[in-house]
């Protein structure tokens, strides 16, 4: 009974949608073109040899080599990579280790509660731009970052557990093709939902009228790129500040779509993840607020 009540409630907001979209058509189309530049021209280029490359480190079993035959737990290769990679690395390196039998289902919903790092190349890239100040992107990935190595201390696992992969290696031809293809299917993901949900931003900003931390929020609210970028609206540097990391931390609604779809097919908590940015964010502002 619950489950069709949500279906037409999910039915009625497609066919609005839809015919907003229909209502609206050249400003759709405009925006699609525009975000779709935006994503081909920055995010792609080097999400995607990021992604491949450890896609191909995971699937050639380096991990294998450098961390567990090291007698290193093979959760530091997650924590590193994404730190580099940017959201949603952290879910799928995780999923990925899990499904190779590298880490326990216990140590994989941890890592989910805190393995949720920004790209360092947007935020010291694009944030001094919205911020008109170098040193508070900075201080925002600092506390982002921060909070999460916070949150790993205080959610750490006592149990000393390396576990071995049974997995057979393959050649390398077979595991750049694997890694090329999953990575390029993430790509897909994050482009297909990151448009979907913008799109919604797009046709609710321009049918109300709203105050520049309003529109801040709802961009925010639906899109992890354009939500940042819209705070430049603001007059308050701290407010912009405010909600920016709790946009990176948090996580757009587009991009915890994605990780619910990383996680689909394993027994992994998407509970873990959303909990973890709750704590999270409240740490990470708390921080900033201190060192602003």
């Amino acid at each position: 009974m619950k489950k069709n009540y949500k279906s037409k409630i999910i039915l009625i907001f497609l066919i609005i949608l839809l015919t907003l979209y229909l209502l609206n058509s050249e400003l759709i189309t405009k925006n699609i073109i525009e975000y779709t530049n935006l994503f081909i021209t920055k995010l792609f280029p080097s999400s995607f040899l990021i992604f491949t490359i450890s896609s191909l480190l995971i699937n050639y079993q380096i991990i294998e080599t450098f961390f567990i035959k090291f007698k290193k737990p093979a959760t530091s290769y997650v924590i590193i990579m994404s730190l580099i990679s940017g959201f949603p690395s952290g879910p799928k390196y995780i999923t990925q280790l899990y499904q190779k039998n590298y880490i326990s289902e216990k140590e994989a919903n941890r890592l989910l509660s805190f393995c949720h790092f920004p790209n360092p190349l947007f935020i010291l890239g694009t944030l001094p731009q919205i911020l008109n100040s170098k040193k508070i992107a900075i201080k925002i990935l600092i506390s982002l970052i921060s909070s999460n190595i916070l949150l790993s201390f205080l959610n750490k696992n006592k149990e000393k557990q390396i576990l071995k992969s049974n997995q057979i290696t393959l050649p390398f031809s077979i595991s750049l093709n694997n890694a090329i293809i999953s990575s390029l299917k993430l790509q897909i993901l994050i482009y297909g939902t990151n448009i979907f949900f913008y799109l919604i931003s797009v046709i609710i900003t321009n049918n109300i009228n709203k105050s520049p931390t309003i529109y801040a929020l709802i961009n925010s609210t639906f899109d992890l790129i354009k939500g940042p970028l819209s705070t430049s609206l603001i007059p308050s540097i701290l407010v912009r500040s405010i909600i920016i990391i709790s946009s990176l931390s948090l996580g757009s609604l587009s991009l915890n779509i994605q990780i619910k779809s990383i996680l689909s097919d394993t027994s992994l908590s998407y509970k873990s993840f959303i909990f973890g940015r709750i704590i999270s964010t409240i740490i990470s502002i708390i921080i900033f607020l201190l060192i602003y």
